[in-house]
């Protein structure tokens, strides 16, 4: 698995993906340059595949990951937290060589 989800981020996505409504719908999750701290981690509603992507099952959770996010994306674990003061998906990235105080923003390690 290029990812990995905890039973609490599962859960959670199985309810947004319930709300969708869609047989079709899949968890899309990436990044693109922006934030604080140079990338940030992208999480979409998707029915379709684009090409260059894959699926992958989580606990019975369809995830999409395009093949050009996977080295930014390897090993990393996913998380929900629904605490009161600090709830929402928390990422724990071992390619982020830094991260921002928000906790959805990193910059990546840098190759060799």
């Amino acid at each position: 698995m290029i990812i990995d989800l905890s039973q609490s981020a599962i859960k959670q996505f199985g309810i947004i993906l319930e709300k969708a409504g869609s047989p079709e719908a899949k968890v899309k999750i990436g990044v693109r340059e922006g934030g604080c701290a140079g990338m940030t981690y992208t999480m979409d509603i998707v029915d379709k595949i684009i090409e260059n992507a894959q699926v992958y099952d989580h606990g019975g959770i369809p995830v999409v990951i395009e093949e050009a996010h996977v080295p930014f994306l390897k090993g990393m674990q996913l998380d929900y937290n629904d605490d009161i003061l600090n709830s929402g998906f928390k990422f724990a990235n071992p390619n982020a060589d830094e991260t921002c105080g928000c906790g959805s923003s990193f910059s990546a390690k840098k190759a060799g």
